[in-house]
């Protein structure tokens, strides 16, 4: 699956003419700049290579969040042969995958360069719906950009039945911003992975666009599983595999 799509399961329509208007949250500028640099080494473009010379790069995005550890949503690497990731700046290293959960649309990958990228601090508090969050994560190949919203709806709660499995935003994002970082406006600390993004099938001036994360939660579970299989054999996590 060509990673600029947004989600596996949904279509990212571009909307003709000026761009949607959308009602963000009051926010200092100075706190959105200062939660942006603080950021800006953890957030990393992921480019991905496929075997079939009919299927374009594609390209997504990443969170560092351990020594040489980057997370990112699955369908980013689903079908990869090759996989790059672009450091702040411009630096540009090989990545293999070492840890995949597709039934969370997330996936762990390992670079051997890890100057200048900073990990980022996981957010273990619920969100509440009303929060002011930030989305980070690279803009069709231009940059790291940054986008503000409020979550609108928090995942089902464990054991109950139907509702969200993620945390759903008003935000309204370009394509490439898959497996980037969803953060506290407060402390910057990560929220969640981006999953997948929608913008309503109509032009409308007001029209808005909803941004899906995977909580914060499942991140850490995926990274503690990680850490404990280190060193021992057959223990790479479902699909591990170098790339």
């Amino acid at each position: 699956m060509n990673a600029l799509v947004l989600a596996p399961l949904a279509v990212m329509v571009l909307l003709a003419g000026e761009p949607p208007a959308q009602a963000g949250p009051a926010l200092d500028s100075r706190q959105v700049e200062r939660v942006y640099q603080d950021l800006e080494h953890s957030v990393v473009r992921v480019e991905v290579g496929y075997a079939s010379i009919f299927a374009p790069p594609g390209a997504g995005s990443g969170v560092v969040i351990g020594d040489g550890l980057i997370a990112t949503a699955d369908h980013v690497v689903e079908g990869a042969t090759e996989l790059w990731v672009l450091h702040p700046g411009g630096r540009r290293q090989r990545a293999a995958i070492v840890k995949r959960a597709p039934e969370h649309d997330l996936a762990l990958l390992r670079i051997k360069e890890k100057v200048a990228l900073v990990p980022i601090a996981l957010r273990y508090r619920s969100v509440r719906p009303g929060q002011c969050v930030m989305a980070l994560g690279n803009v069709m190949g231009w940059g790291i950009g940054i986008f503000a919203g409020i979550v609108s709806l928090t995942p089902c709660a464990e054991g109950c039945s139907g509702g969200a499995t993620t945390i759903l935003t008003d935000i309204t994002t370009p394509p490439g911003l898959s497996g980037g970082a969803l953060v506290a406006c407060g402390d910057g600390a990560l929220v969640g992975i981006i999953s997948f993004g929608l913008v309503a099938l109509n032009s409308a001036p007001t029209t808005a666009g909803i941004v899906g994360a995977v909580p914060a939660a499942k991140v850490a579970k995926l990274l503690e599983e990680q850490l404990t299989c280190t060193g021992k054999a057959n223990c790479r996590g479902r699909g591990g595999r170098r790339s």
